[in-house]
């Protein structure tokens, strides 16, 4: 009996030293976290708890590119940020964004970067809300996005170091003062430097497309439009420019293209299209790769949409 009692000791006493464990380093790291003073932790931080702008954009690293927040900000006169966040983030990162967004500032003018096919499943995608683990805690109001990751979400969560596993060395690394080139950005803006290889234009490569509607896609896409609607902000959908060669054939509309294009026909949004715009068909040296515009062209597309832009602004 004695030997019984001492082994359940020794196991309360060893999950006991696993629990406190985790609970002081987890407190170390989300201190750590938001301590962070450069870095797309600290921008998506700010976005989420300070960012007062007039107009914010969002979205994957197609808006974190190609929107110069310095030529938005001076053509409209308003204050501007860029929020995107560059590793193939969905429209459910932007949602979240959104959300917490608006229970503490109102933008005039919201720009959300979405292709066509931005409600389209693609692999990966519910693994990348990742970057919200950290945010569990402090924001209900996102908690049901942050569990579509995986049926077991809601009991990973319980470590308190578990937000913070994929996150270590970049916590490490902007509390320490590191830099890097990336993260020179101008209120969000990460510049490319790059020109598009021309060898990919004749090695037939393709970019595959996702065409299966996710159910929670959709819904972000609406309940999106539905925010800000309710909030009275100004929501602009644009599909900024891909790399075409001169005369290339448009593919067929998928199902997917067809839903989100009815969406926001449905629900009376600004859509703004410049995906396919002749201005930078065949311009190699407008692009970083095929779908990422570099500095030159992201300077160029920041113009032009505030061209389109600027006549149907409430100034």
């Amino acid at each position: 009996m004695n030997r019984n009692i001492s082994k359940l000791i020794k196991i309360f006493l060893f999950i006991a030293i696993i629990a406190i464990t985790d609970k002081v380093l987890g407190l170390i790291l989300h201190n750590l976290y938001f301590s962070q003073t450069a870095g797309e932790n600290h921008s998506l931080n700010y976005v989420l708890s300070d960012c007062k702008a007039d107009v914010i954009i969002f979205g994957n690293s197609r808006a974190q590119h190609h929107y110069d927040p310095r030529i938005i900000s001076k053509r409209l006169n308003m204050s501007c940020y860029n929020a995107g966040q560059d590793g193939g983030h969905s429209i459910l990162l932007s949602y979240a964004q959104i959300k917490i967004l608006l229970e503490h500032c109102l933008p005039k003018i919201i720009i959300l970067e979405l292709s066509l096919d931005g409600i389209a499943n693609y692999p990966g995608m519910y693994d990348r809300l990742s970057i919200l683990l950290p945010y569990y805690s402090d924001y209900p109001e996102i908690r049901s996005l942050i569990r579509l990751r995986s049926p077991y979400e809601s009991i990973k969560l319980m470590s308190a170091i578990y937000p913070y596993n994929s996150d270590i060395i970049n916590i490490i690394r902007f509390n320490t003062n590191y830099e890097s080139d990336h993260k020179f950005d101008y209120d969000g803006y990460v510049p490319l430097k790059g020109e598009i290889n021309t060898k990919m234009l004749t090695s037939n490569h393709k970019i595959a497309r996702p065409l299966v509607v996710d159910t929670n896609l959709k819904n972000a896409l609406e309940n999106t439009i539905n925010l800000c609607k309710e909030k009275g902000v100004s929501l602009f959908i644009v599909d900024s420019p891909k790399f075409l060669t001169v005369n290339k054939e448009q593919n067929p509309l998928t199902a997917a293209e067809k839903l989100t294009i009815e969406i926001i026909h449905r629900n009376q949004v600004n859509y703004l299209d410049f995906s396919n715009d002749s201005a930078f068909a065949g311009h190699f040296e407008l692009f970083d790769d095929l779908v990422h515009l570099n500095d030159k062209g992201a300077k160029m597309f920041s113009n032009m949409l505030i061209d389109r832009l600027d006549n149907s602004i409430e100034k």
